[in-house]
């Protein structure tokens, strides 16, 4: 087992991979398995964001768990779900049992998104752990850049259903390399088994409904870029090897923007000015691509300035937990963001049915992007409100 704590951090981070590619893989193959199965955009929208839906009931009790149960164990236990969702998946022959599937690997997801930004909080000290997170959150899209480089051919030459066995399989390798080099930073207490409770003052707990409010409507505009980009880029004319590869060109810019951000933020002390022009270069960049036929320059635009913000956001909302209470904290911030992206990717599928073009999902993700600025904004003066009180 390893000491070091960026030795860690690389361990964690296979998670989130494997995380990012079994949630892109219904994206990828969007055209296949809507062909296969007979299913139109409202659907897709409905099984990609199945995804994240078990969160709205899981994610508090999850929280619970974390005081009977080691953070290790918590893990393993939601990357073991998330590889039977995949097996099942992989066994579906209708929307339904598909579905299912879906649902299981994101019950699994939820757990273990808990507890990993748990163990980063306690590797990291109060002048790192920032940019340990934003480095962690680099793991999501590299898995979304993979699945989206890579899923659309393979689902082509040997079926949708291969795909999800892969997930699976990601997912097995991922526990394998947890349970191999992860063990709890020196001093930390055992899970001691006691009962659980839930117990965060008042203002604290509003403080977390509202940042993991603005933590959901920040994500629900990325996602919904990568949920009906690939579906935009077929409908004007690309094959689903080169949409997928042009997507994922989002993806691998966001891997420098994402520390970038967080660096940026820290030297200049201005988080909110550096999360609103990267909002807004995302959201004009964003409402651009339907309408120019420059999809690869474009989709890099959106992958830098959309990826930036996400360590400010999430180190803001880290910094209003108590360190006693993460593992609660974490549940309440998880249960508004897997809410929202349980629910709303399906109403914005329905959006391109009703508009007849994949091109609607796009520009209501330009418009959160702008929503996202204001938000932020306001969590970040309450929240040095409430640090000099």
């Amino acid at each position: 087992m390893l000491t070091n704590r960026w030795a860690i951090l690389a361990i964690l981070i296979v998670v989130r991979v494997a995380m990012g590619f079994q949630f892109q893989s219904i994206a990828s193959i969007t055209p296949i398995i809507a062909a296969d199965l007979g299913l139109d955009y409202t659907q897709i929208g409905t099984l990609v964001g199945f995804y994240m839906l078990p969160g709205v009931v899981m994610a508090i009790p999850g929280g619970f768990l974390g005081s009977r149960f080691a953070d290790l164990t918590m893990v393993l236990f939601g990357v073991g779900l998330m590889a039977l969702g995949g097996v099942v998946a992989g066994l579906a022959d209708d929307f339904n049992f598909l579905a299912c599937g879906r649902l299981l690997s994101g019950a699994g997801a939820v757990v273990q998104s808990i507890f990993l930004v748990k163990m980063i909080a306690e590797w990291f000290d109060a002048k790192s752990v920032v940019t340990a997170m934003a480095i962690m959150l680099t793991g999501w899209p590299v898995g979304i850049a993979i699945a989206l480089a890579t899923l659309g051919p393979l689902a082509a030459h040997w079926g949708w259903q291969a795909v999800m066995y892969l997930t699976a399989i990601g997912c097995i390798l991922a526990m394998g390399v947890l349970w191999l080099g992860y063990q709890p930073p020196p001093g930390s207490a055992a899970s001691s088994g006691g009962r659980a409770r839930f117990r965060i003052p008042r203002r604290e707990l509003a403080m977390l409904c509202f940042a993991g409010l603005v933590w959901t409507v920040y994500n629900l505009a990325y996602f919904s870029f990568l949920s009906f980009g690939p579906a935009l880029l077929i409908e004007r004319g690309m094959d689903v090897t080169a949409a997928g590869r042009a997507i994922s060109l989002a993806s691998w810019a966001a891997l420098p923007a994402l520390p970038l951000g967080g660096y940026l933020a820290d030297r200049t002390a201005r988080p909110g000015l550096i999360l609103a022009i990267s909002c807004l270069l995302a959201a004009t960049a964003t409402a651009a691509l339907p309408l120019f036929d420059q999809p690869y320059l474009l989709c890099a635009a959106i992958g830098l300035f959309a990826a930036a913000p996400a360590g400010i956001i999430m180190g803001r909302a880290i910094s209003v937990m108590s360190p006693a209470r993460r593992a609660q904290g974490n549940a309440i911030l998880y249960t508004f963001f897997y809410g929202g992206m349980g629910v709303i990717p399906g109403l914005i599928g329905w959006s391109a049915d009703s508009a007849g073009t994949a091109a609607a999902p796009l520009y209501i993700s330009a418009t959160i992007l702008v929503l996202s600025v204001p938000l932020f904004l306001a969590l970040n003066a309450a929240s040095r409100r409430r640090e000099t009180l």
